[in-house]
């Protein structure tokens, strides 16, 4: 799709800067899309690689290289945007990079890579640096305005680290949205979306859950809370922990401590929880995972929907937990909500979905499709900024 470049300038764009994958979205001509890049891929990996020190590759080039150059490659900084280093949720998700990182002058966490130093805000940049291209590739000109989603529990200081991360980028003009609200907006014209409703976003690195009042001049929040670390890459990491259990159990070899094996164990064990969303059975499989004296071992594990059950029940119990937290503080009966809408690509599993509606016990809908929700309504919330700036512009 492409717009005019006398426009495009003028144009606000939707960003879903998520921890493992990110996008950018528009509205035009009443419809909503998901921009893609020239490989016509929607979805960005919010991976920065350094294959040498003046080199820097970003998405599925940079994702590849998350299991062969962990020393020169970040994955996911949202998750640490705008935290203090020697915050031990922090100091947890570092002791399993294979970079080195200390604190900086302000306490927040600098990635050393080819002894070069990197603010999180910068490596943020790179991923919304590419999110621009594509905008601008897409959109034929100069676009440079964004409403960026972002966890409700994104507080002043991690907003202004994003917001230096935009900038950084060379966004020109940023506003934000919480994700749950841009998801409740992307379905909001969905039928039956209407009375008070949950928003159940479970993403790659947050989970949030927010209740709406749907009124007929717009959305009002009656309750909000978050967990800014529970997400799908939670359940990966627990699953590849299950299955180096079993490998220590066989082979007397500990993958968790071996940087390179780690991560192309946590790859499979996202292929694998995937694949358990439309099959009954999947297979971790990783080549070559370690030497031994009768030369090198795989590692194969096969899984069911049943173990995976297993895995994901104390994340599950966590996020409903937060559904309550915030429901009581509002003083909102679960049974007064009107329907659950669900959001983020771990609603996508079966047994996401059974656990919601077990425990809220009203209608559950997917509506827009669940790992676009976020994107398309930020993309809205765009629309809406790009039409009240042309308003004010008019003569």
């Amino acid at each position: 799709m492409t717009v005019a470049k006398r426009d495009a300038s003028e144009r606000w764009v939707g960003i879903d800067l998520g921890t493992t994958y990110s996008s950018v979205g528009v509205i035009a001509g009443r419809k909503a899309y998901i921009l893609a890049d020239e490989r016509g891929q929607q979805s960005l990996p919010s991976v920065v690689a350094f294959p040498t020190r003046t080199t820097q590759l970003v998405g599925q080039e940079a994702r590849a290289r998350v299991a062969i150059d962990p020393a020169h490659t970040v994955a996911s900084p949202k998750r640490i945007l705008g935290r203090r280093h020697d915050d031990p949720e922090v100091q947890t998700f570092l002791s399993h990079q294979g970079y080195r990182s200390y604190a900086g002058p302000d306490g927040t966490t600098v990635i050393e890579l080819w002894q070069e130093p990197y603010a999180v805000p910068q490596l943020s940049g790179y991923i919304l640096q590419e999110l621009l291209r594509i905008a601008q590739l897409r959109l034929g000109g100069d676009t440079s305005r964004a409403v960026i989603a972002v966890p409700v529990t994104f507080d002043a200081v991690r907003l202004d680290a994003t917001r230096r991360a935009a900038e950084l980028a060379g966004w020109t003009e940023v506003s934000f949205v919480d994700e749950p609200i841009a998801a409740a907006g992307a379905n909001r014209y969905t039928p039956g979306f209407s009375g008070t409703v949950g928003v159940f976003d479970f993403g790659g690195g947050t989970f949030d859950f927010t209740a709406v009042e749907v009124r007929a001049n717009g959305l009002r929040v009656l309750a909000t809370a978050g967990d800014p670390w529970l997400g799908g890459d939670d359940v990966d990491a627990a699953l590849a922990d299950a299955a180096a259990n079993q490998f220590w159990r066989r082979h007397r070899v500990d993958l968790r401590n071996q940087a390179v094996e780690w991560q192309r164990l946590c790859f499979a064990s996202e292929r694998a929880k995937r694949q358990l969303a439309v099959e009954e059975q999947a297979l971790i499989e990783v080549a070559d995972v370690v030497r031994t004296a009768t030369g090198m071992v795989d590692l194969r594990l096969s899984m069911d929907r049943a173990t995976l059950s297993r895995v994901l029940r104390p994340f599950l119990e966590r996020a409903l937990a937060v559904c309550d937290r915030a429901l009581a503080a509002a003083s909102i009966p679960a049974s007064s909500l009107s329907a659950v809408y669900l959001c983020g690509g771990l609603c996508n599993l079966p047994q996401v979905r059974d656990a919601v509606a077990e425990h809220f016990r009203v209608p559950l809908h997917r509506g827009v499709p669940p790992e676009q929700a976020v994107c398309i309504g930020a993309a809205i919330e765009a629309s809406l900024r790009e039409s009240s700036t042309s308003r004010n512009a008019a003569p």
